[in-house]
């Protein structure tokens, strides 16, 4: 279901597709998130460490479309799926 909702990497700018993603969960498993289309989105391995980076990007779900915070708070621009 994740595929089909997000096609692609959503971090915005990339468009690596779904057979280079993992689905991150953005409230961690290990925090207790569930596995769940809402709590899941789309990321290439890349982007995918870059929001595991302590100190890196935010990941943050905003009526229910991921929101992506640099270190200093500003947000990136969305990218929707196609």
């Amino acid at each position: 279901a994740v595929i089909l909702r997000d096609r692609h990497c959503r971090f915005p700018g990339c468009d690596r597709p779904h057979t280079w993603c993992d689905s991150h969960h953005v409230i961690h498993w290990a925090d207790g998130g569930p596995t769940a289309l809402p709590n899941l989105v789309l990321l290439c391995r890349r982007h995918h460490r870059m929001v595991h980076q302590r100190g890196g990007f935010r990941l943050e779900l905003a009526g229910g479309r991921p929101l992506f915070l640099r270190p200093d708070g500003s947000v990136l621009a969305d990218r929707a799926p196609p």
